[in-house]
Formats: C-alpha cells, structure tokens, sequence
C-alpha cells in the first residue's frame, strides 16, 4: 500500500494548475452556488464547475433513497466520451452497505485507478471515534476487482468519490449523495484537487439545507394560504361555503375526491340541519348498494360497521386515520365493494370534533397510481449472473401498475388543521341558524302584536266617532290594557330568570354532588335511589349507571357490626323514611361489589316537600383507615405506657425507701438504690430521646446534613466512643478499616455504629470479640435471599421510603459495613421483626439489661434516608452479624436533603 509521500510524489507529477488560479476557480464555483436559490440550477452549475475544473469526462451527483438505492440528478459530460446517466436510477446492492457506513462515519474519499488496479482511500474523520483526523491522508491499496469491473463496464478509467452529508430534522449526520467524478482514461488525482472538492461538495450541503429550508418554508406558507382560503369560506355567518371550501380542500391535498358529512345536531326544521345529516362531496365517491326501500345510496358515514372501521389498529374513534392501502384491511364486503367501484385505493379521515362533541367526518380519497423507474441496466436479483459486476447499463424503463401512494405527514397534519376549522364552522353555523329561528319567532311575536295594537286604535277611533262621552272610559281601558301588556312582559322576562337560575342552581348542585369525596345517594319512599354521587359508587365498587334507580339496601347489605345484615323496615335509613329523624351511624357495615365489606360512618336525613316526607339522602364514608390509625394509636400509647411504668416504679420505689431512711444504716444498699434510680432514669430519657428522634425522622423533620465523609474516620470514631463500654463488659473490638468516601450525614451515621456496637456488645459474652468491618460492593452481589428478605420488610413498612430496586443491574458501588458478634444469635422468625419498635430479645438469660426497643427503628430509618438498606444474619449459639449500606461519594449532583 502506497503511502502520502507516493500520493504527492504523483500529484505533482501530473502537473495541477498553479495554486492562484485554483483559488480563483473555487471563488467562482462558491459565488455560483450562492447566487441561486433553486437546487436543480445549484446542482446543474456545479457539476459543470468542478467537469470544467478537473477537465475530466463526466461529473455527476447521485442522490441516495431511503432504501439504499440512488438516482443521478445532475450531471455534466464531454461531448462523445461517456453515456449520459442523467435521470437513471441504481440499485442499492451497487453501493455496498460498508461502503455508505464508510462514506457518512469516515467521511471517506476514493480515488480509483483502474489502469495501475489502485484505489485510494482519504477520511475525513475517525472511524472510531467520529472527530476531525489532525491530517488529510491518501492510502492506496489494490481495487477490488469487482469494483474494478464495474467501472471498466461503465467506460470509466478512473474515478474521484466525494461524500455530501446533510444535517436532518433531529441535527444529525445523514448521507444525502455523492459527487463522483468520470474519466474515460488513466488520470492522477492531487491532494490539492481532492481539497477543493471537498471544499465544493461542502458548500453543496449548505446549499441543499438552505434549499430545504427554502422549501419547508414554501409548503408552510401555501398550507398557511390554504387553511386561510377555507377558513374565510366556512366562517360566514350569513352562509357556510362547505361545498367551496370542500373543492378548495381536495386541490390543496392534490386527491382524487373528498367529502364532508355533518351528523344531524339539532331538532330538524327548514332553517336547520337535516335529522339524517347533510352530505357533501367532490370528485371520485364511494357509493355503498342501495336497498330496496330506499330512493338514494346510504352514506357510508351511517354504515354500522364505519366506526369500527377508524377504530382499526387500536386508534380510537377521534383519532385521524391515514390508511395508504385499503386492500389487506378486512373491511365489510359492501364497504370493500364501494370503495373498489369508485377505484379508490388510499383513505383518509379526519373526525370532527368541537367541544368534545362528534360533528361529522372529512373524508379524502385516492386512487391508484403508475409508478416508473429509470434503471440504469435491467438489474434481477434471481439472476445467478447478476452475482457478477454489472456488464450493461443500458436504460431499463420499470413500470409497476396499482401502487398506492403514502400519506405524508405534512398532508395528514393539513387535513386535521383544515378539520379544525370544518368542525368549528358547522358549530358555529349550528348556534347561528338557533339564534336566527328565534329572532324570526321574535319578529313574528312583534308583527302581530302591532297589528293588535292597530285594531285597537281604529276600535278607538270608531267608538270615539259614536259616544264622544266614553272617551274617558276608553283611555282608561287603553291604558290597563299597555300596562297589562307591559306586566306580562315583566312576567315573561322573570319567568326566564327564574327557569335560568334554576338550570344553574342545577348545575352547581351537580358539580358540588360529583365534587364531594363523601358518598352520597338519596332515595324516594320505597329505598329505590333517585341520585348517587361518583364518590358513592367508587367506594362501592360500582358504576354509578349500576346503583341508579336500584333497591340500594340489598346492594350494600347494610350489616351491623358484627356482620349481621338489617331488616329493611328495621334499618335506621327505612327509620329516617317514615319517621323523618336523622340518623347518624359509625360502627355498622356496607359490603362492595367485589364481596368485601368496610367499616362506614353515615348520616341519613329526610327531604321534605311541603312539611311532607318524600325521601332521604344518605351521606357516608369509608371509616377502615381511621380504625386502623385508632388501633395504632391505642397500641402505642399502650407500649409507651408500659415502657414509662416499668422505670417509673423502680425509681419510686427505691426513692420511697431512702425516704423513709430504711436503709441509712446500710451505705451499701443506699448506693445501690441510687445506682438504680439513676438508671432507670436514663432509660426514661434514652426512651423519650428515642421516641422524638424517630418522629423528627418519620415526618421529615430531621435534616439530614450530608458531606463527603471519610468512611474509616467514622468507624474509628464510634468504635472510640464505646469503648468505654465494652472495657467494663470485657468484650474486645476489632475494626478493618476500609478507603472509602461516603455522602453522608455524619452525626446520623455515628449513631447507627454506635446504636449497633452498643447492641453487639450488650449481647456478648465476656472475652468475645466484636468486629467491625467495611467494604466496596454492588448491590446485586448480595446474596438473593437475605437483599430480598430486607427489601420485603421495607416494602411492608408505610412508614418507609421505597427501597431500591434489587435486580438493577446499573446501581453503581456501595459501602457495605458489618458488625459481627459473638452472642446466643437472634431466632430466625425475629430477624425482621427486631426493626419494628419495641421490639427487643430477652436479655435475661445474658445478664445484660436495659434497652428501649427504638434503637433498631431508628438505625433503619437513618440507613434507609440515606437510600440504603439494613439486614441482619445470625445463627443461634453463634452469634449475629448486622449489615447496612451507604452510597459511595460522587463528585457532581451532591447537595442538602431530608
């Protein structure tokens, strides 16, 4: 393989122009690409600038499919050297999928040779690593003689390959083409050549962005221009162009036919819709089978299979359906027949929606199209001699009939906007065609009031021409009858307030019933319920559709207590029916649907109408959760009473016998009181202590004031603060340190150890040793049984945070601390029950005393804040080993939490 030095030694052989003249021809070409904004002349222009540069046969740019398959798009050749393959298309298997990856990673450039069999290969970038290469560099090595062939084929003696990549949507690298350059004859390419190359496929990336950008802007502003054009069609008061605006539609969207059809909305009247809804429609329909009764074809919209049909593929029915081919679906077979009449291949549907209300559908259809490719030679893959390089390229016209066409993104989102605005106008038009009824009825009214009115005053004048002595009477008259006129106006307009205020007053009642968390139903006289609240039938397990107008006391099977179901004439809401007094209840029963049943507290109170009864409401809740905190409440004070009593009368008692002076004559015995006195009221406040820490923990009170810590300071530093205690029990320690950094509150974390060594050394024996060890671990290299049995004990306490998740693999490294004893061992049926509080082994047979059972409690909650988890393991006879563990220092994302 040759290596740079062998490439510039043979570009300066074949004599490039002088570098002056370079840069001036690349000025020029970049002034050329820059002048235009269409990419057809961009293109054009440029491949003739770099053919009029290189000075060779052909210079073409081929412009890659979505499949791999590509097409040339410009081209500019020397008169009778090469074949044109402008407009000619080439399979995806003539451009390997190694080579495209190459092409858009590397950024990788050929050079081909046939004569001498060389290629030469210059990236751009790494391949690896996808970063700018220091230094521009042509590798030569041999071609391959496949690729060899399939230029010599072409006429091409030697070839120059420069890849053109364009930024997408989503600002990533995508390979757009390539820019190739042809000669029929043996040519060297220099390394200054290949640069100004480069140079122009570069700036033709940034010509095919401003392009595309010129182009995305152009389809925005006609769909702009569009959506204006039918929006002024529909949004007329005085008329609703729909039919207009429908034609507008399908030219817009370039589709063979569409229609629009307004379901029926209002009562049916002459000013109004129809009650079977309106139909309009423009170009190629589909027309389903006439029966027998019927004068004119059934909208496909009233087909009873139509809204299964767009609820196809799991969409719902507000959904748009773009279907591209209607073939494969399973339709109905009179629905498949009318679309396969009319030759319609592709559907789209836009349901129209206003205010969650279903006005209608707009429908848009399209046939099926020709499609035709230019093949640069006639390529067949079932061709054994196809696995060769391709031999002719002659141009190879494929034609396949009854393609459907995809619908683009770009037209279902014009579609749904322009759905928008059909939805609103027919709204719109519905409320205007209401008001203009009643103002017809108004004027109606009016009308023939003044004729009223004109009778009687030729009534007048006539009487006032016979009996000229009545006309005082007569203005009389005529004054009662204005004023009762204007009183039954008056009348009129109150009679409208009041039947306004009541539907408000209705509303607000009905908002208030589906807003309140309680249960609410009322009931008429026989117990069948008149209303039920959501809340009702959620707590029962019920739709409220289910409860509505049913007996509701054999639904709930209203019980007492002690599960004994009432009689209904003995219940206390049959009570409230007949007698009208309220009932308030808090310790009967209702049973779900589901066949559970729940403690309920109710109130049930009378409606009256008139002073008479005619029914009740019934107001419940579910009373299951106040039970539990009410039974959990009585235990604690009853377990914090006893914890209280028990030092409480060992401090009286020994204080009333050194009251009396029993024992002045014994110091011995005084001393020992006192001892005890003393002690036990340091167990009062290590339990009262104890108590308040565990709240301030539990309720989020305890701020947690987390820092790097040194993990082998801490450990050194608890094990300092007992030693004390485990001199005078003569029990030794032992500590391998570890180096470690923990995130971590400091003080909480010294009271974990302490409260675990304190525990160790209480239940060792004198002469045993107790070690404290630390370590890097993951999570998921605990042992399966005792992690999960920690994370099951977690899971079940309310109290706790969530425990983290056992099988994520991605957890980073923890510290996992131990404090191994070598006591009698904690029974297997308490080693998770020791952490809830109150908990505590019997000590006596140690001799060790003392202990507010919150000691464990609390180690849990500060392990757990950390976001860590404590186990224990431990075998009786031999001892207990006590594990928990901390999260490891990272150097971002630290700061304060609770």
């Amino acid at each position: 393989m040759a290596t740079r030095k062998s490439a510039r030694s043979q570009s300066q052989s074949s004599s490039p122009p002088q570098i002056d003249s370079l840069e001036v021809l690349l000025h020029r070409m970049m002034n050329r690409i820059r002048q235009s904004l269409d990419l057809s002349e961009i293109l054009a222009g440029t491949v003739a600038e770099v053919r009029t540069f290189l000075g060779t046969d052909r210079v073409k740019i081929y412009r890659f499919h979505p499949d791999g398959s590509g097409q040339v798009i410009a081209e500019s050749n020397r008169p009778r050297r090469l074949p044109s393959l402008l407009g000619q298309n080439f399979p995806a298997e003539d451009i390997p999928l190694a080579a495209r990856e190459l092409f858009l990673k590397a950024r990788q450039r050929s050079i081909v040779d046939v004569t001498e069999q060389q290629i030469g290969l210059s990236p751009l970038d790494c391949l690896e690593t996808g970063t700018l290469l220091a230094t521009e560099d042509i590798r030569f090595r041999p071609v391959d003689p496949c690729h060899a062939e399939y230029l010599m084929a072409m006429g091409v003696r030697s070839s120059l390959v420069v890849p053109i990549l364009h930024h997408d949507y989503l600002q990533q690298n995508r390979l757009w083409g390539l820019l190739a350059s042809h000669h029929s004859s043996a040519r060297r390419v220099s390394e200054r050549e290949l640069q100004i190359v480069q140079l122009v496929a570069d700036q033709v990336a940034i010509a095919i962005a401003q392009s595309n950008l010129l182009s995305q802007t152009r389809a925005q502003a006609e769909q702009e221009a569009t959506v204006n054009r039918v929006s002024w069609l529909l949004h007329s008061m005085t008329e609703m162009q729909v039919q207009q605006a429908l034609e507008q539609t399908v030219k817009a969207l370039q589709v063979a036919g569409g229609r629009i059809y307004i379901s029926p909305q209002f009562e049916p009247s002459e000013h109004l819709l129809a009650q079977t809804g309106q139909l309009f429609s423009c170009g190629q329909q589909p027309l389903l089978a006439t029966p027998a009764k019927q004068t004119k074809p059934q909208p496909i919209e009233l087909h009873p299979e139509w809204p299964a049909c767009l609820s196809a593929n799991g969409s719902t029915i507000t959904d748009v359906l773009a279907i591209a081919d209607l073939h494969p679906l399973d339709l109905p077979p009179d629905l498949a027949e009318a679309f396969s009449t009319a030759e319609i291949r592709s559907l789209l549907v836009v349901p129209l929606f206003y205010r969650q209300q279903m006005l209608g559908y707009l429908s848009l259809f399209r046939p099926e199209i020709e499609v035709e490719t230019l093949w640069a030679g006639r390529v067949d893959r079932n061709d054994p001699r196809n696995l060769r390089p391709r031999e002719s390229f002659e141009v190879w016209r494929e034609l396949k009939l009854g393609q459907c066409q995809e619908w683009a993104i770009a037209e279902i989102e014009l579609a749904q906007a322009l759905g928008k605005h059909f939805a609103m106008a027919i709204h719109q038009y519905g409320l205007y065609q209401q008001v203009h009824t009643l103002n017809l009825d108004l004027e109606q009214d009016i009308q023939e009031r003044k004729q009223a009115e004109v009778k009687i005053c030729a009534l007048n004048a006539e009487l006032e021409q016979r009996v000229l002595e009545r006309t005082a009477e007569l203005q009389r008259a005529n004054t009662e009858l204005i004023r009762e006129i204007r009183e039954r106006e008056r009348a009129l307009r109150e009679r409208q307030q009041a039947k306004d205020s009541l539907k408000r007053l209705s509303r607000q009642n009905e908002l208030i019933l589906n807003s309140a968390g309680e249960g609410i139903y009322g009931l008429n006289l026989q117990g069948k319920t008149t209303f039920v609240n959501p809340a009702a039938a959620r707590i029962l397990g019920y739709e409220v559709e289910h409860l509505s107008e049913k007996f509701i006391h054999g639904i709930i099977n209203h019980s007492q207590s002690d599960g004994s179901p009432y009689e209904w004439t003995a219940s206390p809401i049959h009570a409230t029916l007949i007698e009208g007094a309220a009932q308030h209840r808090t310790d009967d029963l209702f049973w779900r649907q589901d066949g559970s049943s729940f403690p309920v507290e109710y109130v049930s109170t009378s409606i009256r109408e008139q002073s008479k009864i005619v029914g009740a409401v019934v107001i419940f809740k579910d009373i299951t959760e106040r039970q539990i905190v009410e039974r959990m409440k009585d235990e604690f004070v009853s377990v914090v009473s006893h914890e209280l009593r028990t030092p409480l009368t060992s401090i009286r008692t020994a204080l009333g016998i050194l009251a009396q002076g029993c024992l002045d004559t014994q110091p011995d015995k005084s001393q020992r009181m006192l001892e005890i006195a003393f002690s036990n009221t340091n167990r009062l406040v290590r339990l009262i202590n104890d108590i308040l820490d565990l709240e301030r923990i539990k309720f989020g009170k305890s701020l947690m004031q987390k820092q790097a810590c040194n993990a082998t300071n801490l450990i050194l530093q608890s094990v300092d603060t007992m030693r004390a205690m485990a001199e005078k029990a003569e029990v030794n320690l032992a500590v391998t340190p570890i180096a470690a950094q923990l995130w971590v509150d400091p003080d909480r974390i010294i009271q974990t150890l302490t409260n675990l060594l304190s525990n160790a050394i209480k239940f060792s024996p004198p002469q045993a040793t107790v070690r404290v060890t630390a370590e890097r671990r993951r999570p998921e290299s605990f042992e399966f049984s005792v992690f999960s049995a920690a994370i099951e004990e977690l899971a079940t306490n309310s109290d706790q945070d969530p425990p983290l998740e056992a099988e994520d693999h991605s957890q980073p490294e923890v510290l996992l601390i131990s404090i191994q004893d070598q006591g009698r061992g904690i029974p297997e049926d308490k080693l998770e029950s020791i952490f809830d509080r109150f908990q505590q082994l019997d000590a006596s047979n140690s001799g060790h005393q003392g202990g507010t059972g919150l000691g464990l409690t609390i180690c849990r909650s500060i392990v757990q804040q950390h976001g860590g988890q404590i186990w224990v393991e431990s075998t009786v006879g031999k001892g207990s080993t006590f594990y928990f563990t901390l999260p490891l220092h990272q150097e971002s994302g630290v700061g304060l939490s609770k």
